[in-house]
């Protein structure tokens, strides 16, 4: 009997220790409200360029090159989708559409509506749907004149800044055609000193807002240049380039920031 009682006030004492024990604190309602968001249709407009899957590269962009695809994605993935593209009605979270050259001049209204269940316990006023219209313009562009191509506003002069100079400094890009139809990325000053990069470097991908370029022609010329033009939707325009290689002694990786003038 004593061996009875013994155990059992043992058991009352373990219970009534991991009672003390401090218990993980609930999370407020405050706290599981942070990540709330209102449902929200908003979506990318991103214009592709390359010829397979594996050199696709998208542009976020309001105004494209004619004969060019745009992708068209929901930036929430958890929604129920309806698209007006044209005549249109589509319920994918995706989109891909390709726009061709009798539609230059033309602006395309694009609609998406998005309907899902609202978190009304943080966001009371949230009725679960949302839509929005944005609209993409379809340029004349790239016009081939015979002897030159026109890319339109990529062309031009910028003034740039980056960490490797202490003061701005012009840039003049323009596209050409070489006497084999290639199109050549050519780049006046673009290290800020003088160099210039004239009928060597390829223009190896391009969008109305982004265009790119890998090695020249003559990999000894323009110090190996590789990067990217981007005129972005917030009126910025960036520049990422390379120069040389890896395990050259003078790789540099380089962004330039500033605008077209």
């Amino acid at each position: 009997m004593k061996e009875k009682i013994t155990l059992l006030l043992l058991f009352f004492a373990v219970l009534l220790h991991s009672c003390k024990k401090e218990q993980p604190a609930l999370r407020s309602l405050e706290e599981d409200c942070d990540c709330a968001k209102e449902v929200s249709a908003e979506f990318l407009m991103e214009e592709r360029t390359g010829l397979t899957d594996s050199h696709y590269k998208f542009t976020n962009t309001d105004t494209i090159y004619h004969n060019k695809a745009v992708r068209f994605t929901a930036l929430d993935s958890t929604a129920n989708y309806t698209w007006y593209i044209g005549a249109e009605k589509l319920n994918t979270r995706k989109v891909l559409r390709y726009f061709d050259q009798s539609l230059i001049g033309h602006t395309i209204p694009i609609i998406l509506v998005v309907k899902k269940n609202a978190n009304t316990i943080c966001i009371p006023t949230d009725d679960g749907y949302d839509s929005i219209v944005k609209y993409l313009y379809v340029s004349q562009y790239v016009i081939d004149t015979g002897t030159d191509y026109e890319y339109g506003s990529i062309e031009g002069i910028y003034r740039v800044k980056s960490s490797h100079l202490l003061d701005s400094f012009d840039i003049v890009f323009y596209v050409s055609k070489s006497s084999s139809t290639e199109i050549m990325f050519n780049i006046e000053n673009y290290d800020g000193l003088g160099s210039n990069c004239i009928n060597q470097a390829r223009a190896t991908n391009f969008n109305y807002r982004q265009i790119f370029t890998s090695f020249g022609t003559s990999t000894t010329q323009c110090d190996y240049i590789m990067g990217d033009i981007h005129n972005r939707l917030d009126g910025v325009t960036e520049m990422n380039f390379t120069f040389f290689y890896k395990e050259h002694p003078d790789y540099k990786v380089r962004k330039y920031l500033g605008r077209r003038l």
